[in-house]
């Protein structure tokens, strides 16, 4: 497949920074938009939809996708910490070319939808996306044929990885016209998501791992580890424990697969803990400095010009 040549990226490199700075006004336009779309999709059979993408540059846009990076959260709000899981994740060996898609569940398995109201999210998400692409412009401006990075911010009623995983690929957004081929996605899990979807507990009634073949069968996960100090998961050698157990065949009577764990990557996360209850309380209690630490600039400000999480330090 051709690169696209040095000028005609730094002209598109220049172009997407215009129009990210520009769209950085944009939620408030969308919120309406996100509202009504949220609705017509609660009222559809439709299992997954795109609501947002960005930029808008077709003839940079390399085709067929071979990676398609998931990063699936409540994002209520999105912090530092799901802009590190991304663009560690967009830094990756991962087959290119490669997107992002931002995903909101509007069912969890384990979360009721508050405190921040669903658009608001889908909001927060768009100035993520932004950050996403602004950063990782930056840092890969110099390689020639890199290319612009497109993300999307979709969501789904599905709670569990395995459902989502199938939902995206049946929907077809990412199928390649020409060849019908896929990409493979890759999910980017904290270690908290790794337990709970190894948990057998969330796959009635057999209560078995089989169900997450699925996600196993043709996709890929990235675990990023908790690697702050006093963290209550252990230290990496204990978090990669999970991952052992599937490749030691110690899940097999469960349903598990050895070869599973091949199709597991563990990363390291950052030292400092980053949360989205931590920001929501931070930012009830008033400490702004806290919480620019926490989350970036686009985020703190929609947060302050929304007046959001003022009065509930509900934890997600």
């Amino acid at each position: 497949m051709r690169n696209v040549p040095v000028r005609a990226f730094r002209s598109a490199l220049r172009m997407m920074q215009s129009t990210i700075s520009e769209t950085s006004i944009l939620p408030s336009t969308l919120l309406p938009k996100f509202r009504s779309q949220l609705q017509s999709f609660a009222s559809s059979s439709s299992t997954f939809h795109i609501v947002h993408t960005i930029p808008s540059i077709p003839s940079l846009q390399q085709h067929p996708l071979k990676t398609l990076h998931v990063l699936d959260s409540s994002f209520n709000p999105p912090t530092r910490a799901h802009l590190h899981i991304a663009l560690s994740a967009l830094h990756s060996q991962a087959p290119k070319p490669q997107r992002l898609l931002l995903l909101l569940a509007t069912q969890n398995a384990d979360k009721a939808p508050k405190p921040a109201a669903f658009e608001q999210r889908l909001a927060m998400m768009t100035l993520l996306a932004q950050d996403v692409q602004t950063q990782y412009a930056a840092e890969i401006h110099q390689d020639e044929g890199a290319q612009v990075l497109a993300v999307d911010v979709g969501i789904t009623n599905k709670p569990y990885y395995h459902d989502k995983a199938t939902s995206i690929e049946e929907s077809s957004f990412y199928t390649d016209a020409k060849t019908g081929q896929q990409p493979q996605q890759v999910h980017l899990l904290g270690f908290d998501s790794l337990i709970r979807l190894l948990d057998t507990k969330y796959y009635p009634p057999e209560h078995t791992l089989a169900p997450v073949e699925a996600l196993f069968g043709r996709h890929r996960i990235r675990v990023t580890r908790r690697t702050e100090e006093g963290n209550k998961w252990g230290t990496p050698n204990e978090q990669d424990k999970p991952r052992e157990a599937l490749a030691n065949g110690e899940r097999g009577a469960e349903g598990g697969k050895t070869d599973w764990a091949e199709r597991i990557e563990m990363v390291d996360g950052e030292s400092e803990a980053i949360s989205s209850t931590r920001v929501r309380e931070s930012v009830n209690a008033g400490a702004w400095k806290d919480v620019e630490k926490l989350v970036g600039r686009r985020v703190r400000e929609w947060i302050q010009k929304e007046e959001l999480y003022k009065e509930s330090t509900v934890k997600r």
